[in-house]
């Protein structure tokens, strides 16, 4: 029944095809530019503007758009589609470009635009995108608002998009990181009370502090690396490491609970040793192996493994479980995430980052009944 579900709205794509022509275009920019209220309108707007016609394509950018994008080599959008303009990286996947694709049903500026048209009324979303430019996978959040206009008969779209991505790092940040800290200094707090106290056991208690202060500095390096990572300014430690040891090193970081939850499967014989971070790519693995070990039913196991596939050393993290396709079309956006009530949406996204703008690989995954959820990192060969 499930899998009748993925396989409907994996063959309806959310918007038309179909395309104005170049000349059409030309023609509804020139009635645009040529009116004075669209005019006013794009050249008033401090954020991001576009005016769109029916086809989702670009007729009309504002000052503030042109600019951002010639500065990243992208010259003139006119004729192009939002999503292929700012390079989405799902704009290539639909049987006509952006909008069209499977993931597009999930795009808030594509519920924006629609819910316009619908209602003839302006509407707002949050737009969150992956973009990969020059082999970088970056992340941006936007708020959007689509109001419906109407230039010389023609019935066109304005929309507007402004960039929130600072304020959805920082809620992540106070939501997310912050509230692990707090939680590990009342450990902290705890272990020292009881030391304080009569009876406790010195090197019991000593134990316990040292867990929890070595789980508080490596949530400190995680955020550290992310941000080191998105900003370009992660420096790689680059050795000779074999398969063996980056799954030992794994299994330590992971501690005892999660290992017992683990099937480590064996890896061939005589393996090359890889060319890599292994702090890095230790700690993608263990974003891996969390978010399998969370889609775990009582009892189950996650499998890990390591294999060589057309030449390129990969690793694979699976759990038995199937992932719906709201979920599979999001999965690596920075501030998605089926956790809502903690806010999290960072694990896979940094999988994405520290894989592949930091250590050059591919990260991906394959989603079904038969073999349930397999991530994996396809590292350079």
């Amino acid at each position: 029944m499930q899998e009748d579900r993925l396989l409907r709205e994996q063959a309806s794509p959310p918007a038309p095809p179909g395309r104005a022509t170049p000349t059409e275009v030309a023609g509804q920019a020139d009635l645009c530019l040529g009116d004075l209220v669209a005019r006013a309108v794009l050249e008033a707007v401090d954020t991001y503007a576009v005016i769109m016609n029916e086809q989702r394509q670009i007729v009309a950018a504002n000052p503030t758009l042109i600019e951002v994008l010639v500065r990243e080599g992208i010259a003139d959008p006119q004729g192009a589609r939002v999503g292929e303009a700012i390079e989405c990286v799902h704009r290539a996947e639909g049987p006509d470009g952006c909008g069209t694709a499977r993931a597009c049903g999930r795009c808030g500026m594509m519920d924006a635009v629609t819910a316009a048209r619908q209602t003839g009324k302006a509407a707002t979303s949050e737009w969150l995108i992956s973009i990969r430019r020059e082999g970088r996978w970056e992340a941006r959040e936007f708020s959007v608002r689509a109001m419906p206009l109407s230039v010389a008969g023609q019935g066109l779209m304005l929309v507007t998009f402004q960039d929130i991505s600072s304020t959805k790092r920082r809620d992540a940040l106070e939501r997310v990181f912050i509230h692990d800290l707090m939680n590990s200094l009342e450990g902290l707090q705890g272990w020292a009370d009881m030391l304080k106290g009569a009876g406790a056991e010195p090197a019991v208690v000593a134990e316990r502090v040292l867990e929890v202060a070595g789980h508080l500095k490596a949530e400190v390096e995680s955020q550290h690396r992310l941000l080191l990572a998105e900003s370009g300014e992660v420096v790689v430690d680059l050795r000779l490491v074999s398969p063996e040891q980056i799954l030992d090193q794994l299994e330590e970081s992971l501690g005892p609970a999660a290992v017992a939850r683990m099937l480590r499967l064996p890896s061939p014989a005589q393996t090359p040793p890889l060319h890599t971070d292994p702090a890095i790519l230790c700690r993608v693995l263990g974003n891996m192996v969390q978010n399998a070990l969370e889609a775990l039913p009582q009892g189950g196991q996650a499998k890990v493994w390591y294999q060589v596939c057309a030449g390129h050393p990969t690793f694979f993290v699976q759990n038995p479980g199937c992932l719906g396709p709201e979920i599979a079309d999001r999965v690596f956006q920075r501030s998605f995430s089926t956790k809502a009530a903690r806010g999290r949406g960072l694990g896979t996204y940094a999988m994405k980052v520290l894989g592949e703008t930091v250590l050059g690989g591919k990260v991906g995954f394959t989603t079904n009944w038969e073999e349930g959820t397999r991530f994996h990192i396809e590292l350079p060969g």
